[in-house]
């Protein structure tokens, strides 16, 4: 049995719960987003790799823009090992952990919203949808999320900045990924 403790979800509105490894803190939590249907929607070009960092950059672009939070939940492992939760900027990476889906942690991390009625679920999984209605979050589909952050995109995000380019703040998305991959 897992025990259960509050994780950091630094958004709008949720208190969300992870297992005792996720820490201590409470926060809120506004885009609550499942990666794997937004990646398997997004319909644009192929990417290099299995396509969650390019996923990372585009729900980081979104939040920049939008003024906006979110929690990304994959399924899976993290993109390194030791690194099973990671909060850059105003993004918010979990996974759910061996034996487990993303689908799973986004329902504990509605299950313990204070407000859930805050939260905006993004998924095209209808019984996870279903579900975050019936607890009183909004959602989008993941479709509906792809167009609304293409809608808002950046001229500058919508292509990628130059190889050894330095990131302009510790927190910036890009600098993360080409830290934790070793460039």
């Amino acid at each position: 049995m897992i025990s259960r403790a509050p994780v950091h979800c630094p958004l709008g509105g949720a208190r969300a719960t992870q297992g005792a490894r996720g820490g201590g803190r409470t926060a809120d939590v506004p885009y609550l987003i499942d990666g794997n249907n937004v990646l398997g929607s997004w319909g644009g070009p192929a990417v290099p790799g299995d396509g969650r960092a390019e996923i990372l950059r585009r729900v980081a672009d979104f939040c920049r823009v939008k003024g906006a939070r979110a929690v990304l939940v994959f399924d899976g492992a993290p993109f390194r090992p030791e690194l099973d939760g990671q909060q850059l900027g105003a993004v918010s990476l979990r996974f759910p952990g061996p034996g487990r889906d993303a689908d799973s942690l986004i329902r504990e991390i509605v299950d313990g919203a204070s407000r859930p009625g805050e939260l905006i679920v993004v998924t095209s999984d209808k019984p996870l949808s279903s579900y975050a209605r019936t607890r009183g979050a909004r959602v989008l589909r993941a479709h509906e999320w792809n167009a609304l952050a293409r809608e808002g995109a950046p001229q500058a995000a919508k292509g990628r900045p130059g190889r050894g380019e330095k990131p302009e703040q510790e927190t910036d998305v890009e600098g993360w990924l080409k830290r934790f991959s070793g460039e």
